[in-house]
C-alpha cells in the first residue's frame, strides 16, 4: 500500500492581495533586462520555496502604474500557511512592493479569468504650487479644473459602450473594445481631485486617456458634450492625449460575490444635504 502523500508534496492555490509603488518597475509583467514587479515577487517566491513559482495577476499594470490592490494567483508546495507566506514574502521583497493578505483559493480560481470587475483611481493635484512629497504619486496640472464640468463630461462615459477613442493600441483587445463602465466618480478634497472608475474590464491605458479627457474639459478646452462625439469615433486620434502615468493606481479588483467599496463623495454628500434642507 503506497504511504499517504505528505502535506509538503501536495500543491495548493493560493491568493496574494498586494501593494506597490510603480515607480522602480518596468510595469507588473516580466520583461528580459527589466525591473517589474512580476519578476521580484517570483524571485521571492522561488527564495521561499526553493523552485520556480509562476505568478499571474489580474492583469498587466504599465511603468509607472501604482497598485493599492492589486491580486495574484500562484500554486505551490502546500507546506506554508497564509501568514508564513505573507511574512517571508515580505521580508524578501523591496519595501515599494507588500504583500497585504495571502490566503488559500480554490484550485480554480485564476487572478486574471477569474475577476467581474476592477476598479481604479486616478489622482490629479491641482495647486499653484506642485508638492515635492505627491511628485510620484500626483499628476501635477496648475490650470483651475472645473470638476462640474467633468462631472458632465463623465456622464457620456458611463454604461456600455464601445470605449476605442480611448485605447491607446484597439488591436490590444483580440475580441472587442466594448466595456461596461458601471460607475464613474469626480470627488475633489482641497487641492487634490480623485477620478473613481469602476468596470468590466478596461482597454490598454484606458483609464489613463479617459483622465487626460476630463482634464481638458475641466481646464475649458473641451466642451463636455464634445465626449459624446469623441466616444462615437471610436477613433483614439479623436481624444486627447493620455494622462500620465504616475497618477494611476489600480485599486481594487472584484470576483463573484464581492462589491467595489464606494468611498465618500463631497459633492454627492453636499447635495445630500440640500435635499435635506427642503
Amino acid at each position: 500500500m503506497a504511504a499517504p502523500e505528505s502535506d509538503a508534496s501536495k500543491r495548493q492555490n493560493y491568493r496574494l492581495k498586494i501593494a506597490y509603488h510603480g515607480k522602480p518597475y518596468h510595469g507588473w509583467q516580466r520583461q528580459p533586462g527589466k525591473v517589474t514587479v512580476q519578476a521580484e515577487l517570483e524571485a521571492a517566491a522561488e527564495a521561499l520555496y526553493g523552485e520556480p513559482v509562476a505568478m499571474a495577476a489580474s492583469g498587466r499594470t504599465d511603468t509607472g502604474v501604482h497598485a493599492l490592490g492589486q491580486v495574484v494567483s500562484f500554486q505551490a508546495p502546500a507546506k506554508h500557511g497564509p501568514l508564513t507566506i505573507r511574512q517571508a514574502l515580505n521580508a524578501k521583497l523591496d519595501a515599494t512592493i507588500r504583500v497585504l493578505e495571502a490566503r488559500r483559493a480554490p484550485g480554480d480560481f485564476h487572478a486574471r479569468f477569474s475577476a467581474t470587475g476592477k476598479t481604479y483611481c486616478y489622482r490629479i493635484l491641482n495647486a499653484a504650487v506642485e508638492d515635492p512629497f505627491r511628485l510620484d504619486v500626483r499628476w501635477f496640472v496648475p490650470r483651475p479644473l472645473d470638476v462640474s464640468a467633468m462631472r458632465r463630461a463623465a456622464r457620456h462615459l458611463v454604461g456600455e459602450h464601445d470605449f476605442a477613442s480611448f485605447a491607446s493600441n484597439p488591436g490590444y483587445a483580440r475580441e472587442t473594445t466594448v466595456r461596461h463602465v458601471r460607475w464613474l466618480r469626480l470627488a475633489r478634497r482641497g487641492d487634490e481631485i480623485t477620478l473613481r472608475v469602476h468596470a468590466d474590464g478596461f482597454l490598454y491605458k484606458m483609464v489613463r486617456n479617459l483622465a487626460g479627457t476630463l482634464v481638458k474639459v475641466g481646464s475649458g478646452r473641451l466642451a463636455p458634450e464634445e465626449l459624446l462625439a469623441i466616444r462615437e469615433t471610436r477613433a483614439r486620434r479623436a481624444a486627447p492625449p493620455s494622462a500620465p502615468a504616475h497618477g494611476l493606481f489600480l485599486e481594487s479588483v472584484q470576483y463573484e460575490g464581492t462589491t467595489p467599496a464606494r468611498r465618500f463623495d463631497p459633492a454627492k454628500a453636499a447635495a445630500k444635504r440640500r435635499r435635506a434642507k427642503r
